[in-house]
């Protein structure tokens, strides 16, 4: 009995100090990787300091690899302001315009047209157009690569997608969220309360201006509806003409959209007294949001009860998928003193091994070729990560008055215009916007 206990724990031991040495060797083998980052760009050894600005909700996002990067540069302090997000844009813009841009800001890709006179484009001792295309997804370079000038980094590439409440999908006896849009409306036949005309409880958060990312849910609607949304190269929105089969591919969306928010269509399942949707899933007031995978950490931040899972953005089409892109990207403003120096700190950000730790941070997927397919399995960011080869948008000017004139679109219809009439007006309107851009 002696000797069998003392085998015991020879062997417990023995597989103590193996799993201890695994640990180590993987994360010696992890900060060698992130410390292994070979530069082109010479640094001073003087001390350098980076302000860099950011939306608020990506408060902690960058921090860590910050630290790692200092471990390579001491001398570079990188420092992160935070920016209400309802702020960001209107400030980047201004300080863009004032010529007191900081050294560096992120900014999603349907911003470019802002903030592209005040970047500095990438220099090729951090990354070439070629090296570019050849690390990140094609999307991303669709998107930053002009005229073989870089404008920003892709930190991340985000779809749109499902989220939604476990639990009351089992209470609802629904097996899986919807492929496509009509099993969309009949999950939300069974997740939705009704007395009479009146809603006791949401199955769908959809239908007002409310909903988080209106404007890229009805996009995407209209153009998996087959709406072309600008000619090319974009001169003028083009989303209310009919197709060559007669077919008004934007109005119908917009109406499909917002028949969620009507009491008197059978979608009826949401209205303005719930608010923000992504709060609303998170205090169970709805069941099933369209959002971008960083909705996830946020609802988990605000309510740790609530258990959600991620799905696909479902289809019209589902043999031709059609997905919802924006991309984060890190840039540089042509007032920093140490623009090479900015841009290599990008440069680094963007590494495989950093832009790991970004994207497990942030719930940003990643936007590098090399993590793409490791994140297809993630149980959150996998059903995004999936969809980044199908990933698409349209050009839509000043985003700002682009994405104003789809709200007022939606409030028009709601005021009782015909919807043909309502989406050519919007289009007249943001074709202003497109104009005003290429200027």
């Amino acid at each position: 009995m002696k000797n069998r206990f003392l085998t015991l724990i020879v062997i417990v031991m023995g597989a103590l100090i193996v799993g201890a040495l695994i640990y180590l060797v993987t994360q010696k083998r992890s900060q060698e990787e992130i410390g292994s980052y070979e530069t082109g760009v010479n640094y001073p050894t003087s001390p350098i300091a980076l302000s860099l600005w950011m939306p608020l909700d990506e408060k902690d996002n960058i921090e860590p690899i910050i630290v790692e990067y200092n471990k390579i540069h001491p001398n570079v302090a990188v420092v992160p302001e935070y920016i209400d997000n309802s702020q960001y844009q209107s400030r980047l813009t201004q300080a863009i315009s004032t010529n007191t841009a900081p050294d560096m800001f992120v900014y999603r890709n349907d911003g470019l047209p802002l903030y592209k006179k005040g970047i500095t484009t990438a220099p090729t001792s951090v990354m070439s157009p070629e090296k570019f295309r050849d690390t990140f997804a094609e999307f991303s370079a669709k998107k930053l690569v002009i005229d073989n000038s870089i404008y920003g980094l892709p930190l991340g590439i985000a779809t749109l997608g499902q989220i939604y409440n476990t639990q009351k999908f089992s209470d609802a006896g629904v097996a899986a969220p919807a492929k496509d849009w009509r099993q969309f409306e009949e999950i939300n036949q069974k997740l939705r309360k009704l007395e009479g005309n009146s809603l006791v409880t949401s199955g769908v958060a959809l239908g007002t201006s409310s909903i988080r990312n209106y404007p890229d849910i009805i996009s995407i609607l209209m153009m998996q509806n087959g709406a072309t949304m600008t000619n090319q190269p974009p001169t003028q929105a083009t989303f209310e003409l009919a197709d060559s089969t007669g077919y008004f591919a934007g109005s119908k969306a917009l109406a499909f959209y917002a028949s969620f928010a009507q009491s008197d269509k059978q979608n009826y399942s949401w209205n303005s007294s719930l608010g923000d949707s992504q709060s609303a899933l998170a205090n169970e007031q709805t069941a099933v949001i369209v959002d971008y995978p960083m909705a996830i950490k946020q609802i988990r931040k605000s309510n740790p009860n609530v258990s959600v899972s991620s799905s696909a953005l479902p289809q019209v089409n589902i043999d031709n998928p059609m997905n919802y892109g924006v991309v984060m990207s890190g840039a540089v403003s042509k007032n920093s003193q140490f623009s090479e120096i900015a841009w290599d700190f990008w440069g680094f950000a963007t590494t495989k091994p950093a832009q790991k730790i970004y994207s497990l941070q942030s719930y940003w997927p990643a936007s590098r070729k090399d993590l793409i397919n490791d994140q297809k399995n993630d149980k959150d960011l996998g059903p995004y990560a999936n969809q980044i080869a199908t990933a698409s948008d349209w050009y839509k000017g000043f985003n700002f008055q682009t994405n104003t004139d789809l709200v007022n679109m939606l409030n028009f219809y709601f005021s009782g215009l015909d919807p043909q009439i309502t989406v050519k007006n919007a289009s007249t309107e943001v074709t202003k916007s497109i104009q005003l851009s290429n200027q």
